[in-house]
């Protein structure tokens, strides 16, 4: 079995990955040791669609967060799985955790978040009448959003199984050679070679 590409691992990230490269005229696998897709990592992810201010500015994260969000609406609606934008408040309840929602402020500003705010208490019982009386200010981040990671992973599979990407399950990898050419992907399956 010979691949142009060869993608290890149908969680979230591996299916988003296979179904944008079946948009090209390319041999793709999709491999994943266990059953079926999201039986990993995804299966414990908390379908937070992060913001972006609390990544370390500068970093890949903190770009990559941004970019995410901002595109995630529309890979949802592209795959008719529900994205719930419903923006998330980090709550400071003294002094010192005032203090930490102004770095995260100043740190999703520079990392490029749109539509931050600090809300005061006020402003902050009026968005969510239930919390404690104890919160002093809060982080608004109206780009935080949620999406089921089983959905998400699911329409994106079938997207790019249907767009002719092979998917193998059951097929851990055990091991990766790389010839002058190629990589041999060593599985319970069988060899999987790739460019």
């Amino acid at each position: 079995m010979s691949y142009d590409i060869a993608i290890i691992g149908a969680g979230v990230s591996g299916a988003l990955i296979a179904r944008q490269l079946s948009k090209y005229d390319l041999k793709i696998a999709l491999i994943e040791k266990e059953n079926d897709v999201a039986m990993g990592s995804t299966k414990a992810n908390t379908a937070i669609v992060h913001a972006g201010y609390d990544a370390r500015i500068g970093t890949l994260k903190a770009k990559l967060n941004v970019k995410g969000s901002k595109m995630m609406s529309q890979v949802c609606e592209e795959l008719n799985v529900p994205y719930n934008n419903l923006g998330s408040l980090v709550i400071a309840f003294n002094e010192e955790e005032d203090k930490k929602i102004e770095e995260l402020y100043q740190r999703g500003i520079t990392n490029g978040v749109e539509g931050l705010k600090i809300v005061g208490k006020n402003v902050l019982k009026e968005m969510e009448p239930c919390i404690t009386d104890e919160a002093t200010t809060a982080l608004w981040a109206p780009t935080a959003a949620i999406v089921c990671p089983y959905e998400l992973t699911i329409a994106a599979t079938e997207t790019a199984v249907t767009n002719g990407v092979e998917f193998f399950r059951n097929a851990k990898v055990n091991s990766i050679h790389k010839s002058d050419d190629k990589f041999t992907l060593r599985t319970r399956i069988g060899d999987i070679d790739t460019k």
